[in-house]
């Protein structure tokens, strides 16, 4: 057969799904109960989607066709999202000619070097990359209904309408304030930084530390030498400070308020504190080499201690000043010991070597199973040789830091007695209030890179907008529809429900990007995670928008807050209805369409996205839909996906390391990608591209193809005289309908691809090898049963190809509304199914028989059954499930009775292999069915159940088990 070619195939029926309006959902087509509403997270558009964005939007696309082809009025929307200010940043790149921006436009996305130029102008980009996301969207197959396609922003005013009444509602209800806030932030461009704004290190989280401002006088000026700590209640056991002597730190003039200090810290620690409330004047720059040796007083205890060396002090982490406490911090411990071995870096700052030989070490801190100090301890547990063995010290950081917070007790006064975790938040809070201690913001890790591709720090923003997701009402609320909703997996559940109960007040808008203005304060712009909670709710009404758009009978500034609050949250009312029409120019009937299909698809039933939106947009979307709609239009499920690699590692632009998902079909076939890709991973867990193996499926996939048109041209003629391994053919493609239907049902992708299209595929070459030779109305029957079943199986998957070979069979319309297939109860035949294991069983237990023994030359095989009296051993077993019991009922029997010993000791072993679900088959029959195949298969004629005793191996059968003698 000539290759197949796909991209015709996909334009054919591409061309056709349009012209049909195939996805166009009808509201009146069916009642409530059996519509079906899926959406995924509208794709972010500031370049191609790639292999990874593939598995998070063909997934709704498979389920929203297989609910399709279960008679569901099915609604699969799709729209655009291009707020915030990565596009602008990329603009501002590309304008500023940066050489890796417009590598990876002009390379990976491809995009032609005269439309590369506009992209000075965000809206170019916006423009480009949603004309290519819906193209992608169509060659892919998606089912989506293109009428109630939208963009995000004031670049489309109905939307952006849209935006205002969703933040006037929360408003009014003091869910969006204004205030004080640490946020990440572009100190460049100047404004907040979402999660979607961040082009590294979204993830990397935001620490509290305490900062403890030890004392140094200098010509009778007191300084402060603030070390940073996330330990604070260990204050009371440092032993020296740690700085790094190559670093630049500075003299500095700090006020905050009303208050003036002079403090030292590293340079980069001046820069990031003049973002957090605090007026930096920097005196003086030195090397850290300059206070080496000199002693400093704790605060706290009044102790004296000295400053040491350490090249482990990173100047760029918090203060760049470290205060040691080696009873408790495994990296102190060790450091001060690598030191005592270095005598001549202690002689070259004037440090008597003595002076550290004699630290001595305070312990803080009872821990059960260790000493006075544990770090000590648990670095020699580990094999902790010196500050080079970096893996084991961060491990025993971890260990020692996490079970002294979780069991320790405090051993100092006034604290003696109390846990650690109480202990630390005491400490902190009078520390600070007796001015000793401040609180710094700093991240987890670095760096921290905006989309602008500038270096994020934190500030402390005055006067921001917030969406206050720290309200405690609306968490209970957010935590009701949790418990109320279907998540996929279910294991998420635990993670959605942490992130209720930390989520807090967060930053809603912006100075800088693309977006919707805040309607009262419109100097600020509506950030991207924050304008695209609810537009699930616009898209019910979206399609009449953009009608009366193209007919020029809107005027998005009538849409107000009276409008959107009749749609989405009054009861029907024809006298409001009448109001809005002459208020808005929209027909009164127009106005009740949009009502009445707003209460037919809400509420939403699946929310589909991947993981790594979690912990903001789909937690985000729980709280919104939660304060603003009624009980009855809360959301019913979502459903989250993991990510892709390319060939086993991430997949990254910077690196060139991207498949976009436009070339992987170009390549493939969008028929192909689809199969892959679902058929690679489940839910969450991730997925690996590998272009060898999506090579190898296309050749399946073709195999499929050639399977169904051949099958096409038979003719299913009912009340045919059926042999067993038809039976078997039909029994197992009745299972194949029950697993992908089950399967599909809790969105496990790779499971139903496995049953739809491998287990078919597989089930199909036994069937074909096990009637070789036969050219029967019997077996044409199954063949052409299959493959009206088998297509339609695959639809979901790879509707292109399913189509076309619907249209071979003559099948009645698109199979994309074909009804999807249910078993077929006079297909179903447990016992085939067994006896055809038992036939395969056998065969491979003579081959083995065949290789161990070396008898290549044999020519026949005596096969012998197990005899009766076993059968009702196992059965009796298999119910009784105890040796005593079991026992028992079988001596009822004289035939038992004359077989005790035999009885009692095949109990005895059927017991101890816990043989208890055996089921009955024929065996006989089973073997004399299958005889031909036998005999062909392993090349050798087949004797079964002989009267003769070959070998003396007939007491050995058991029952599907028998007795094998070759020779």
């Amino acid at each position: 057969m000539a290759e197949l070619d796909f991209r015709a195939i996909e334009e054919k029926w591409q061309k056709r799904w349009i012209e049909a309006r195939v996805f166009e959902p009808q509201r009146d087509a069916k009642p409530k109960d059996k519509k079906f509403y899926i959406t995924v997270a509208f794709p972010y558009l500031s370049g191609h989607l790639h292999i990874g964005h593939a598995r998070t939007y063909t997934i709704p696309d498979v389920i929203a066709r297989f609910k399709r082809m279960q008679g569901y009025n099915v609604l699969f929307p799709m729209a655009w999202h291009i707020t915030g200010a990565p596009i602008v940043g990329i603009a501002e790149r590309i304008k500023n000619r940066d050489s890796k921006t417009i590598q990876i436009y002009r390379d990976i996305y491809k995009v032609p070097e005269d439309v590369l130029w506009k992209f000075e102008d965000p809206k170019e980009i916006v423009k480009y990359f949603m004309r290519a996301a819906k193209e992608t969207f169509i060659r892919a197959g998606f089912s989506v209904d293109w009428t109630r396609e939208f963009y995000t922003t004031s670049l489309f005013p109905p939307f952006s309408k849209f935006i205002e009444w969703q933040f006037w509602t929360l408003k009014d209800m003091g869910l969006v304030i204004k205030g004080a806030h640490r946020v990440r932030w572009d100190p460049v461009v100047e404004t907040p930084l979402g999660d979607h704004d961040i082009m590294e290190g979204e993830d990397i989280q935001i620490l509290d530390y305490v900062i403890i401002k030890f004392i140094i006088e200098e010509d009778g000026e007191v300084i402060y030498l603030p070390a940073a700590t996330l330990r604070p209640e260990t204050v009371y056991g440092v032993t020296n400070m740690w700085l790094n002597p190559g670093a630049t730190y500075v003299k500095a003039k700090v006020r905050r308020g009303e208050r003036e200090e002079t403090w030292i810290v590293s340079k980069e620690a001046a820069y990031k504190l003049s973002f957090q409330d605090r007026e930096i004047e920097v005196i003086e720059e030195f090397r850290g080499e300059r206070l080496i040796g000199k002693y400093v007083k704790n605060p706290v205890t009044g102790d004296e201690v000295i400053i040491l060396p350490a090249e482990f002090v990173d100047p760029d982490n918090a203060t760049g000043v470290v205060m040691s406490v080696p009873a408790h911090a495994p990296f102190d411990h060790i450091a001060l010991e690598d030191l005592k071995k270095e005598a001549e870096i202690l002689l070259k700052y004037d440090i008597d070597p003595r002076v550290v030989e004699g630290i001595s070490y305070i312990s803080l801190i009872k821990l059960e199973g260790y000493g006075e100090f544990p770090a000590v301890e648990e670095a020699q547990r580990l094999g902790v040789k010196s500050q080079k063995d970096r893996e084991k010290l961060e491990e025993a950081t971890r260990n020692i830091y996490k079970a002294e917070y979780h069991k320790g007790i405090f051993k100092v006064e006034p604290y003696a007695g109390k846990p650690v975790q109480e202990v630390k938040d005491i400490i902190a809070k009078e520390l600070q209030e007796r001015g000793i201690a401040e609180v710094m913001y700093e991240f987890a890790d670095k760096p921290v890179i905006s989309r602008f591709g500038n270096r994020a720090v934190i500030k402390i923003i005055h006067d921001q907008w917030f969406i206050d997701y720290g309200n405690l009402e609306w968490k209970g609320k957010a935590r009701e529809a949790l418990a109320n909703m279907r998540i996929y997996p279910e294991s998420r559940r635990a993670q959605f429900e942490s992130i209720i109960d930390w989520l807090d007040e967060k930053a809603c808008a912006r100075k800088v990007g693309l977006g919707t203005p805040l309607p009262w304060d419109p100097d600020w712009v509506i950030e991207s995670l924050s304008d695209s909670t609810i537009y699930m709710a616009y898209y019910t009404i979206s399609r009449h928008i953009n009608q009366l758009r193209d007919e020029g009978k809107l005027d998005p500034e009538k849409l107000d807050r009276e409008f959107f609050d009749y749609i989405f949250r009054e009861d029907f009312d024809e006298e409001k209805e009448r109001k809005l029409a002459e208020k808005t120019g929209i027909p009164a009937e127009t106005i009740r369409d949009m009502k009445e299909e707003f209460e037919y698809w809400y509420p939403l039933d699946w929310r589909c996205s991947a993981k790594d939106l979690i912990p903001n947009h789909l937690t985000f979307f729980i709280f919104n839909h939660v304060a603003i709609f009624r009980r009855e239009h809360w959301p019913k499920g979502i459903a989250v996906n993991g990510f892709g690699t390319l060939e086993g590692e991430k997949m990254s632009k910077s690196k060139g390391n991207v498949l976009n998902f436009i070339d992987a079909i170009e390549e493939n076939g969008a028929d192909v990608v689809r199969l892959y890709i679902m058929g690679l991973a489940e839910h969450d867990s991730d997925f690996d591209w590998r272009r060898k193996d999506v090579g190898k499926l296309r050749k399946q996939v073709e195999r499929f193809y050639e399977l169904v048109s051949e099958f096409a041209s038979y003719e299913a003629r009912e009340g045919v005289e059926l042999r067993d391994i038809d039976r078997w053919m039909l029994h197992r493609l009745n299972k194949a309908i029950e697993e992908t239907t089950n399967a599909l049902e809790e969105f496990k992708t790779r499971t139903a691809v496995q049953w739809a299209f491998y287990a078919v595929l597989n089930d199909l070459r036994l069937y074909m090898h096990r009637t070789e030779g036969r050219d029967d109305e019997a077996k044409r029957y199954v063949l052409r049963k299959l493959a009206e079943v088998w297509v339609r199986l695959m639809a979901p998957f790879t509707p292109h190809i399913s189509e076309e070979l619907w249209e071979k069979l003559g099948g009645e319309g698109f199979v994309s509304l074909a009804k999807w297939p249910e078993p077929v109860p006079e297909w179903w035949n447990e016992m085939v199914e067994r006896e055809e294991q038992f036939v395969q069983s056998v065969i491979e237990d003579i081959k083995e028989i065949i290789r161990v023994a070396r008898l290549e030359n044999a020519k026949k095989a005596y096969i012998y059954t197990a005899p009766e009296w076993k059968w009702k051993v196992v059965e009796v077993v298999a119910e009784k499930k105890d040796f005593k019991s079991a026992m028992a009922e079988l001596m009822k029997e004289p035939e038992m009775r004359e077989r005790g010993k035999e009885v009692s000791k095949l109990i005895q072993n059927l017991i101890q292999e816990r043989a208890f679900e055996v089921k009955r088959i024929d065996e006989e029959k089973a073997l004399r069915e299958a005889k031909d195949f036998l005999e062909k298969e392993l090349g050798l004629e087949i004797i079964i159940n002989a009267e003769e005793d070959k070998g003396g191996k007939k007491k050995q059968a058991m029952p599907l088990k028998p007795a094998v003698f070759v020779e």
